[in-house]
């Protein structure tokens, strides 16, 4: 059975006062039905052991290369068409690597035409593989991997571990340098974020920063991967619910509410607006100069933010929390936040933590009237 920890007590303490005035079995009973409700609607949502990565989307990819890492071997087979075998990589000369090229609405391996092709271990597990767009971009990926054509395109999807997807999110969001305590926040964040629900349709998520940013797996005796394994299981929950938490990198002095930014919560975790000690104490600016269209960048309106930094470069509008004024043929940005500010401020993670604070304070602070909830 899992268990519940509660982030904040003001829930319980309700509960527990009651109890004072009526008969221990009867306010026992209650809570202990309350908590297993709220338990088992969070194991429903948050069962999933493995996720599904659509990966190098970015980069429309019409050729992919796959090649062995390390001692691997690598069983590549056809899930359906022309090809009748299956390629073995071994390391040895000519078995080292192939390359997937998308042809007629299929996927061409070495002249052998299919609609999609998997690669797993010779036991179809997981394996770990470093997978290529030429002249562009490599990553490695411990996982199965799935190729199909897609509108013209190589659709890549990596299907991973959850903690494996956890420790390679965690190694990109945050330096393996930081506090410990810091890092298993960033840890049981991002867990909570994977076991929240899919937010694609053909794969469950992506591995930009639409969703995830993924690096390559961190090796078993690194630090990510130690705050990933002491914080196993842990996830955050609101009204019984894992919850899809949001962080930024560094929050201007105090994070922001789904209102702040322009977003309706609805009947999700509203995000509150909390202090940030670390931000305030080190203040930080930013200016960039943009091209002038005929009305100047929105401030705090995330999604404006993020459809302006597509078209005028991320480092040009870094934060939602900025002053435009006009500059001749320009508008001249200011801001004092990097991200959208709402959630976790990372670097304030870290700030509380070299204080001294744990990973559930932490979470706590960021993330008030959640409960911490460990999976099975």
């Amino acid at each position: 059975m899992a268990s519940i920890h509660p982030l904040t007590n003001d829930s319980l303490a309700y509960y527990e006062s009651g109890c004072q005035h009526s008969r221990k079995w009867h306010c026992g009973g209650i809570l202990l039905l309350l908590m297993l409700a709220q338990l088992l609607t969070a194991y429903k949502a948050t069962a999933q052991q493995e996720i599904r990565f659509g990966v190098l989307g970015l980069f429309h990819p019409k050729v992919l290369v796959l090649q062995i890492e390390g001692r691997q071997v690598l069983c590549i087979s056809a899930r359906s068409g022309t090809a009748d075998s299956a390629y073995i990589l071994n390391g040895e000369p000519g078995h080292q690597k192939v390359t997937f090229r998308v042809k007629n609405g299929q996927v061409d391996v070495e002249y052998r035409m299919a609609t999609g092709w998997t690669a797993t271990a010779r036991d179809g597990k997981a394996a770990a593989f470093q997978l290529m767009v030429p002249g562009k971009f490599h990553r490695i990926y411990n996982g199965r991997l799935s190729i199909q054509a897609h509108n013209g395109e190589l659709l890549a999807v990596v299907t991973m571990d959850r903690e494996t997807a956890v420790a390679s999110i965690v190694a990109a969001e945050m330096n393996e340098r930081a506090p410990m305590e810091a890092l298993k926040a960033q840890a049981v964040a991002t867990r909570s974020f994977l076991s929240a629900g899919a937010r694609h349709s053909d794969f469950d998520f992506c591995d930009t920063t639409h969703c995830q940013f993924l690096k390559s797996p961190p090796s078993l005796s690194s630090r990510v991967f130690s705050a990933v394994q002491a914080t196993r299981g842990f996830v955050i929950a609101y009204r019984g619910k894992s919850l899809a938490a949001m962080y930024s990198s560094r929050c201007g002095g105090q994070t922001r509410s789904l209102r702040d930014v322009g977003m309706e919560p609805g009947e999700g975790y509203p995000y509150f607006a909390v202090q940030c000690a670390w931000c305030r104490q080190h203040p930080f600016t930013w200016n960039s100069l943009v091209r002038k269209s005929s009305k100047p960048p929105v401030r705090n309106e995330e999604s404006n933010r993020i459809m302006e930094a597509r078209q005028w470069g991320w480092s040009a509008i870094p934060g939602s929390d900025f002053t435009a004024t006009d500059d001749r043929d320009k508008w001249k940005l200011e801001g004092h936040s990097i991200g959208h500010g709402v959630g976790m401020c990372q670097l304030g993670a870290i700030g509380m933590a070299v204080t001294g604070a744990s990973f559930r304070e932490i979470l706590s602070h960021y993330y008030p009237n959640t409960m911490l909830i460990q999976l099975p």
